[in-house]
């Protein structure tokens, strides 16, 4: 048994794969159309560390064409003529948040301040669940309580 990390170290270090990260096994595993072999009755959780067994693992990788890989070449810089990529203004904004744009928006804060602790609102390290909407009712209660609305609704 071997965490996302460990397994994807591994999967590199005996030539199953040619490169690959513990979240592109978190993707794969997430994702219902990739044929992820190992179901929830096969992880094991130790300390704080959801861990799979490696053995399961193996043969679907092996089985799977090579994705694309890390990028060949470094991104090339913008040229001036492309201008800014976001407009500034100094006019006010509305904002009209919805659940949706608040869940969006909650969601790309947090990976944006912080990518490892974004992961783990999204799969939880112990129970793989999604524990954003969490977060979101937090947030939306904040944001009622600053602009004096009243509480916010958990849906």
């Amino acid at each position: 048994m071997l965490s996302f990390t460990e397994a994807a170290d591994r999967l590199v270090k005996d030539g199953i794969a040619q490169s690959m990260t513990a979240e592109g096994l978190r993707r794969l595993a997430r994702d219902p159309l990739s044929g992820w072999p190992i179901g929830p009755k096969d992880y094991r959780v130790v300390g704080k560390t959801r861990t799979l067994p490696y053995e399961l693992l193996v043969p679907y990788i092996q089985a799977r064409k090579p994705a694309r890989g890390p990028a060949k070449q470094p991104r090339k810089k913008r040229h001036p003529e492309q201008g800014d990529p976001m407009a500034t203004t100094t006019e006010p904004r509305e904002w009209r948040l919805t659940p949706e744009t608040l869940d969006q928006f909650v969601r790309a804060l947090v990976n944006e301040v912080d990518y490892d602790i974004h992961k783990n609102y999204e799969c939880g390290e112990e129970d793989g669940e999604d524990h954003y909407p969490e977060l979101v009712a937090e947030a939306g209660k904040m944001l009622d309580a600053i602009t004096g609305k009243g509480v916010a609704s958990d849906g």
